[in-house]
């Protein structure tokens, strides 16, 4: 808000601004109810920059209470949300947590439950020798890259 409000200040002192340096412009207001004559624009011009941060404000202060009354829908959303979670996490069944009293012979790590796999290095020599056949021409040497046309 005082940010909105900063800025309609240095608007309105734009306007007056301008106003002031056509001072002796002067003009005739024609209404239906009545004229006013030789009408300086610097009156016209504060009463523009007033009506400006007037209407400024107003639709500062409309945004803002816009905004927490969204932002109190959301917090509501939100705490319903949680709650709708906590009482789904309630109902779910409790999984047996381990013992401290298990022996260590029965806690054996992962890579000593799995089989040994073969080395991967046999396969991967075939490939290197495979790739480098197909992409290498034939008299650049080892680590160029051909270049695409």
């Amino acid at each position: 808000m005082r940010n909105a409000f900063l800025l309609l200040v240095v608007v309105a002192l734009i306007i007056v601004g301008l106003g002031a340096a056509n001072a002796s412009i002067k003009f005739d207001f024609d209404l239906v109810f009545g004229t006013w004559t030789a009408i300086s624009l610097i009156w016209v011009a504060l009463v523009l920059a007033g009506v400006v941060l007037v209407v400024g404000l107003v639709a500062a202060w409309l945004a803002r209470t816009d905004a927490s009354r969204t932002r109190r829908k959301l917090e509501a959303e939100l705490q319903a949300t949680y709650e709708r979670l906590r009482t789904a996490e309630a109902q779910l069944p409790q999984e047996p947590q381990e013992s401290p009293e298990t022996p260590e012979a029965e806690k054996t790590p992962e890579a000593e439950k799995t089989p040994e796999s073969p080395q991967p290095q046999e396969q991967s020599e075939t490939l290197s020798s495979a790739s480098q056949d197909d992409t290498s021409p034939g008299a650049t040497g080892e680590g160029e890259v051909p270049h695409a046309v």
